[in-house]
Parts: C-alpha cells; structure tokens; sequence
C-alpha cells in the first residue's frame, strides 16, 4: 500500500515485525536461529541471517499469501474461468461492474505495492550493506528486484497506468502520478535482467530447495512472458527456449501430478502454509473445493464447453457437482480441500507448460507456423500430453486462436492468465460479446480495473480515475 503508511518508522515498525513473526513460520526456507532483542534497520543487514530473515519476508507473509490468492481468483472471476457460486458479493466481478467509487480494488492494489515495499527496503539496505559476501548479496538483491517486478507486472495489467515506487521514501511515494505503462514495462524488464545476471552464480550456504524461492529460471519464466506482452517476439520465444531446453524440468505425463510439490513440471511454487496448522494445503484447494452439496466455486459453462472430447484436463482438473437438477463443475487442480496432516500442495506460480505455450505464440507471430521448430511442435507437445491429436491449424491466424484456446483450457484459474492474454491480444470484446453468461453488457473500458477510492482520496495525483469509472 502506497497511501497508508505516512512515515517510514511506521512501515518499518511494520516490517520487523514480520522479521519476527518469519522466523517461527518460514521453515520451509531457512533455519536461522533468532533475531536481535531489538531488530532496528542498522541491524538488519549486518549479517547473513538477519539479511535472509528480511528477504524471506516478501515470500511469508500474509500480504504476500493473499496477493498470490487474489491474482488466481479475481483474474478468474473478471474473465470467464470461474466464480463465486453463492457469494453474491462477488458478483461485480462475475458481471464486470465494479463501482468507481469504492474500495473493492484494494486486494489486487495495496497488497502488491506493500511487498514492492519490502522488496524496496530490503534492496536499499543490501546496497549499502558491506557486510555481506558478493555471492549472497547477489542472491538476495535478484530475489528482491525478482518480487518487484512480479508485483508490477500484476499491478499494470490490472490497472494500466500505476505509480512507479522504487524507493522507501514514504512522503514522496505517497504523492506519485501514475507512470506510462511503458516505463513501468521498460522497470520491470531492467529489474529482470539485473536479478537474472545476479542469480546465475551459486547460491552459497543458502541453498534454494523446492522451487519455493526465485531463481534465474523463475527470473527467465518471467521474462519470457513480460517479452511476449511487450510483443518483443523473438526475446519471448529465446526466453522460453531457454527455459525449455535447459533438462530442469519435463511435462509430467500424469495429470494428477502436476500441483503436487514434487512435480517436475514447476518452475515457481509458493510454499507459505495455509494456517498454522495446514502445511501443504493452498487456499484455491479450501476456498474452491465444496465442503458439503453445494457449490463454492464454479466453472463458467463456456469454458466447460470447450474442452475436446477426451481431453485428460477435463478429466483431472475439473469436477462435477450436481444442484438443484443441474450439473456444475468445479476446478480441481488442487484437491485438498483441508486437512491437519500435512499435505503435498503448494501454490504453483509458473510451470513448465506455460513455456511451451509462450514459444508457441511467440513463434506464430514470426510466421513460423508449422515445420520443425514451429508454433505447431509447441502446441502439440501440450495437446499431446492432455490426450488430444496434433493440432488442424495450418496459418498464422487459425493458428493464433488455437493457441488461444490452449491456453484458456490450460491454464484456467491460474495466475489471472485468461484475463491477462484476453485483453492484450485485443480479443476480450469479441469473446465477451460473443458469451451470454451473466457478464452484463460488456464495455470496453472495464477491461482495467478502477483505482480504490481511498486512494484517489489520499493521492489527487492518480486523478481522474480510469476512464468510465
């Protein structure tokens, strides 16, 4: 959140808090003994433990688990992936209606801009710190610049223009205007390439273990699909290649495999517990999987039509509830709903088949459509592995479109990717007229989401809101 720290002491009053709090709920990542009686910013960065701890804050904490929660749900909600079944609150959602003069925006804004925050912190103090090692400095400075420009690649895709905060100075931050959608672009690519040199070395002590931090592969994921919205075609598709070509990863040939922590498809997976009690359980898996006969969460039917007969996705990765004398289904890529034994699921960020899907796009956008080395050999390594037949597109256009499909059936409910490529490509008011399932009269301008109230309130700067709002 930008407007609702006023000083820099409070924040970081804030900040050490969760300095505290990580090193009883991060064991995941490290086991780092116990903070100073009094962890003041002179002292944060003074030693490898107390540095680590800091770091590991943007990965634990509950902004963090819940920005990662919002960018599943709300980007599915706005498209048509899924929604709330009895939860009529979220309707505006459901129906692209959010009112300009509310709030309803703060869980996809402030949470962002908070660990932008943290990653901010954190960067300042490792760069004027001399008492770390270069190897280790390194590592943390590319995870944090990693987190930075994860949380803006979010925020301006949901928002478009967004103030562009790379500082912790709290005053000015808070008076900001919103910065062109290239510069923040042209922030985000810089912040990427300098993690990625960063993170190519060893990670010392510190060892990287699960996927549940960044490395350069997160950082190259990443990229990949920044490069591809910015349409710089050949960047994407190298970016990816790299990626799919470096032996780190393979498909996994069973579908139940995919979402589980060991699976060798995962790129990037948040492994923060759901509660104190719940390791291994996401929050997709309580929020979206019903607890007794009736919905939660469901599909819209337009994305249940699309599947192929046949297609494994369907089979493994949705689920069927019947009410009230019709039949809904339910996403079930996560299938732990809750449970005290700790379970094998983490929230995967970024895997493998994405990748794929990237090149494949990337490379119908040169004209490589078909042949050795195409969009076609992409594409079909996906439909392949889901138990469908090689593709029937033949031409860029067609081709574009399958790809799109591809897309939608792959990666439903996950990381707001329906939502996002839908309005990049330029097709989102085509589909959405095309879809007669409550989403109201579809209007161009409610493809960004308004600023929240509060912020336009506390900050004139960000005035007028975003248009139709």
């Amino acid at each position: 959140m930008i407007t609702n720290y006023k000083t820099k002491n409070l924040i970081s009053a804030v900040l050490i808090l969760l300095l505290i709090i990580s090193f009883s709920s991060c064991e995941k990542y490290i086991d780092a003994g116990s903070p100073s009686d009094k962890l003041t910013e002179d002292k944060v960065f003074v030693d490898e433990a107390t540095t680590l701890s800091s770091v590991l804050s943007m990965y634990s904490s509950y902004n963090t688990r819940t920005l990662i929660f919002n960018i599943n749900r709300y980007g599915a909600m706005s498209a048509d992936d899924g929604y709330y079944f009895n939860n009529a609150s979220y309707d505006i959602f459901r129906t692209n209606t959010i009112p300009g003069d509310a709030n309803w925006t703060n869980v996809v804004y402030n949470y962002p801009y908070t660990v932008i925050y943290y990653a901010n912190y954190n960067l300042e103090g490792l760069e004027s710190s001399t008492n770390l090692s270069t190897i280790f400095k390194n590592q943390m400075i590319g995870e944090c610049k990693f987190w930075r420009a994860f949380c803006y690649f979010n925020l301006v895709n949901y928002f478009g223009e967004v103030p562009l905060v790379t500082n912790t100075n709290a005053l000015e931050n808070g008076k900001l205007p919103r910065s062109s959608v290239e510069e923040v672009y042209n922030q985000i690519v810089e912040d990427l390439l300098d993690a990625k040199e960063k993170l190519e070395g060893t990670y010392g002590s510190y060892a990287i273990t699960e996927k549940a931090r960044i490395d350069k592969y997160t950082v190259q994921a990443l990229l990949a699909k920044v490069y591809l919205y910015m349409e710089n075609w050949a960047e994407a598709e190298a970016a990816a290649g790299a990626i799919i070509t470096s032996g780190k990863y393979q498909l996994e040939t069973n579908l139940n495999n995919v979402f589980i922590n060991t699976s060798t498809e995962t790129i990037w997976q948040n492994a923060v517990k759901y509660n104190s009690s719940a390791s291994g359980v996401t929050q997709m898996g309580v929020a979206w999987i019903p607890s007794g006969s009736t919905p939660t969460f469901v599909l819209y039917d337009a994305l249940v039509n699309t599947f192929e007969t046949n297609d494994l996705r369907k089979v493994n990765w949705t689920k069927a509830i019947s009410y009230s004398a019709k039949t809904y289904y339910y996403p079930f890529k996560y299938k732990i709903r809750l449970t005290s034994a700790a379970g094998n699921e983490y929230n995967v960020m970024f895997r493998l088949a994405e990748q794929y899907l990237i090149r494949a796009e990337a490379r119908a956008k040169q004209g490589k459509v078909t042949g050795a080395e195409s969009a076609s050999t992409d594409l079909n390594v996906i439909r392949n592995r889901a138990g469908l037949g090689n593709t029937n597109a033949t031409d860029q256009t067609t081709m574009l479109l399958a790809i799109e499909k591809e897309n939608w059936v792959e990666l439903f409910t996950e990381m707001s990717n329906r939502w996002f490529n839908l309005k990049r490509s330029g097709r989102i008011d085509v589909v959405f007229n095309q879809e007669d399932e409550k989403k109201g009269t579809w209007q161009s301008y409610q493809a960004l989401y308004p600023f929240p109230q509060s912020e336009l309130v506390a900050n004139p700067n960000l005035l007028p809101n975003n248009p139709g709002y």
